[in-house]
């Protein structure tokens, strides 16, 4: 089965790239959301917000691949053009 050309688009780099700040994220968010739990228990409170800080995360990192790509893809499609 051939790749899709968007496939060809992200390197290893890029990925890498994606990854340390999807996991910077996640540490920021989990700290962040920290008092809004409902627990009073420390290791529970930061349970809960690392839990909830894992979709967040998610989410992040499909916007930051989807703007990877298209970012890329327009800089191709320029040098095309000229």
């Amino acid at each position: 089965m051939d790749n899709a050309p968007y496939q060809k688009l992200l390197t290893k780099g890029h990925i890498a790239l994606g990854s340390i700040l999807t996991l910077g994220v996640f540490i920021l968010m989990s700290n962040l959301l920290l008092p809004f739990t409902f627990s009073t228990d420390p290791k529970i409170a930061q349970l809960q917000a690392c839990f909830t800080a894992i979709p967040i995360s998610g989410t992040f990192w499909f916007a930051c691949n989807m703007f990877m790509l298209v970012l890329l893809d327009q800089r191709k499609q320029k040098q095309k053009a000229n």
